[in-house]
């Protein structure tokens, strides 16, 4: 940190006993860690919630989402949520055809409402303790901060897909993609799976 200015250093080192003292309240545990299900693991819960927040996603930015977890892990997560009917892979038949994307089928989309209402409530949780000017100078400054970092980029990001979404109109615009191959195995019958049942309490 020697490059810092003197008055740099000082906010950092505020910040920092700000978040120790922030992580000791509690309130650095993540809205989205722990979200509750029957018969999802947390990480198949926010796999959900992402695709519920930003629709359709590459399976390379929803494994950035979930914490930047290896591509092979990703797909049997993704297998298990088509198995439950809670999500689709999907490619491009127009541009490249190895970019898959997953978006939510109505069964996951029902299920993830329920995740976003404890996503919510957590939120409100922290933000309670404060006034209502100062949650909203709050966001303020939230909002300022986190376009300075560069990482406001949302709405180009949707303009983005709006765009190719048009673009490709007119002719058919994705294939669902089968579940990746796994070990050979003898041919049966399979039973459909179970529905999931979502129990955000």
């Amino acid at each position: 940190m020697s490059e810092l200015s003197m008055e740099v250093r000082v906010q950092v080192a505020r910040l920092r006993n700000l978040i120790i003292d922030v992580a000791r309240c509690g309130a650095l545990s993540s809205p989205l860690g722990s979200l509750p299900h029957t018969e999802l693991d947390p990480m198949e819960v926010q796999a959900i919630w992402w695709l519920k927040a930003e629709s359709l996603l590459p399976v390379n930015v929803l494994a950035d989402r979930l914490g930047g977890i290896a591509l092979p892990r990703l797909s049997r997560l993704l297998d298990r949520l088509e198995d439950a009917k809670l999500v689709q892979r999907e490619r491009s038949v127009r541009h490249d055809r190895r970019r898959v994307r997953v978006r939510l089928t109505e069964q996951g989309r029902a299920l993830a409402e329920q995740a976003d209402s404890v996503v919510q409530e957590r939120m409100a949780k922290l933000l309670m303790p404060l006034g209502g000017e100062q949650r909203s100078a709050l966001m303020d400054m939230l909002e300022g901060w986190v376009e300075a970092m560069g990482c406001w980029n949302r709405a180009e990001e949707q303009a983005a897909a709006a765009e190719e979404t048009e673009s490709e109109a007119t002719e058919p615009v994705a294939v669902v993609v089968p579940p990746e191959p796994r070990a050979p195995r003898p041919m049966l019958t399979r039973a459909e799976p179970p529905s999931i049942t979502a129990n955000a309490a």
